[in-house]
């Protein structure tokens, strides 16, 4: 292998980004590449001057390639950015010093929380940490020297169970798990914050009930639910700094939820300007689906007179069917917003390409038009002149045939 690592050191000094797979080495199809082969080489490049490792290996080499934190160390204070996707990282110590670190990735990496606090504490400068699937940390800690550090991404670590960050001059953090526990000791500068829970249940509920205890100066909110077990509840915190709430129902599992819970959650956003509900797949099991034949005069849409709101402009229902519930909201919406000035009800999402699940999709063409019928039935004479209001409907020069 010496010849292979003078080759990587004459790279290295001639070329800012290096390959290491069979073919830029010439090896042969049969030959196989050992942790040994990986550590003789990222040796021989990493010196002092790299600005920027990335190591990406096949996932089955995961569990077979641990990267030597001495190496790290032999770029020294020259780096600005690592990236590991799918090796282990063990570091037990303080690893020299990398003052000029900025960006940590860590993908698919087996670590602990006790070992990334041994990287985060030899650095100072860091602006940027991502974490995902990274399986074996069960907390992570954010220290108060990382001044620098802006952005915080998490994403499926399945055995994380806590986050505590202290860095104080964090701006956006994006998660993607199920709720936990998430101790923000310091929230001021905290402006965007995105909450996924695609796979998970009660995100919703989550960050009606936490999320303004721990993220009081919040500015744009993004939350995404697969289930929720219980409506939006009415609580006295409030989001008071709040201008873009987006939430997303993800899946089908919602044919219970009452959307017009969702008014508490408008109420505690007193700021806000735009919002953005996107309800989810249809349930054909839909408990307040109101049918085509209904008599309009016979709904009692419920109302919440003390409900006002003097800021939010614009409002976006995307997937919007025929759902008591939801028209009762949208009602709520554009009869005690003043400030409102658009308002979009888009009833074609979901649609299926044609001839692929035939069935499904004539099924979302005839929802959508039910949708339609119950927007002009109960909402359009609501709607002020002021409002620039689009209904967003199947085409009917396309879709007239399929009926």
């Amino acid at each position: 292998m010496l010849p292979v690592s003078h080759r990587c050191l004459r790279s290295w000094r001639c070329f800012p980004n290096l390959t290491f797979n069979r073919k830029t080495f010439g090896l042969k199809l049969n030959e196989v590449i050992t942790a040994g082969h990986l550590d003789i080489w990222l040796q021989a490049t990493i010196r002092s001057g790299i600005l920027d490792i990335f190591v990406e290996l096949p996932q089955h080499l995961m569990l077979n390639y641990n990267l030597p934190c001495s190496l790290l160390s032999c770029a020294g204070s020259s780096l600005q950015s690592i990236s590991l996707f799918s090796c282990a990282f063990h570091p037990i110590l303080r690893i020299g010093c990398l003052k000029s670190l900025k960006s940590v990735c860590l993908n698919l990496v087996h670590t602990t929380g006790e070992e990334i606090g041994c990287l985060f504490s030899s650095t100072i400068s860091l602006e940027y940490i991502e974490l995902s699937n990274c399986n074996e940390t069960t907390f992570l800690i954010i220290p108060s020297h990382l001044q620098e550090l802006s952005t915080l991404k998490v994403y499926m670590c399945t055995r994380l169970q806590t986050i505590e960050i202290y860095a104080p001059n964090l701006t956006t953090f994006l998660f993607s798990g199920p709720p936990m526990e998430i101790l923000i000791s310091n929230s001021s500068q905290l402006k965007y914050m995105t909450m996924h829970g695609v796979y998970y249940s009660g995100m919703i509920q989550y960050a009606r009930t936490k999320l303004q205890s721990i993220a009081v100066k919040l500015q744009t909110l993004t939350l995404s639910s697969s289930e929720e077990t219980f409506n939006t509840p009415v609580l006295p915190g409030k989001f008071l700094h709040l201008k873009r709430l987006k939430i997303y129902f993800c899946g089908t599992r919602f044919k219970s939820y009452d959307y017009f819970s969702l008014v508490s959650f408008l109420e505690a956003c007193p700021a806000l300007e735009t919002f953005f509900l996107s309800t989810g797949a249809y349930d054909f099991a839909r408990q307040d689906t109101i049918p085509q034949d209904f008599n309009a005069d016979s709904l009692h849409i419920r109302r919440i007179p003390e409900f006002h709101h003097a800021n939010l402009k614009k409002v976006s229902i995307n997937q919007f069917f025929s759902s008591k519930s939801l028209i009762e909201l949208t009602c709520q919406i554009v009869e005690n917003t003043s400030s409102l000035r658009y308002l979009v009800l888009d009833t074609t999402s979901g649609f299926y390409p044609r001839c692929t699940f035939k069935g499904l999709y004539m099924h979302a063409i005839r929802k959508a038009r039910c949708a339609v019928e119950a927007v002009e039935r109960y909402i359009v004479g609501k709607v002020p002149s002021s409002v620039q209001f689009k209904v967003l409907e199947p085409c009917s020069q396309c879709h007239v045939a399929d009926l």
